[in-house]
């Protein structure tokens, strides 16, 4: 085999290797976790994380002192069913 060739295969053999030996060198960041609650009829302060003293929440307290907790919502209607529709539409009923 002459010289030329033997650069070219060794070449081609480290261009081919390079993707495998550098893959783990890039980590992708982690994913987001959501929970997303559906509810009918819940007030703001019926959660006790949010100052209900009747009703006793443990596991919503649980996640929300974990991850994050909005002040605000806004519902699509007065009435679930638009607003169920609205959620899996994405449009506004």
């Amino acid at each position: 085999m002459k010289k030329g060739h033997k650069s070219l295969y060794r070449n081609l053999l480290k261009i081919s290797l390079a993707p495998v030996l550098f893959s783990g060198c890039s980590t992708e960041a982690p994913k987001p976790n959501f929970i997303f609650f559906l509810v009918d009829d819940l007030g703001y302060s019926d959660v006790s994380c949010y100052g209900s003293e009747y009703y006793e929440t443990p596991n919503i307290d649980m996640v929300a002192q974990q991850g994050m907790r909005f002040t605000s919502a806004y519902a699509g209607s007065t009435i679930s069913s638009p607003t169920r529709a609205s959620i899996l539409t994405g449009k506004y009923a």
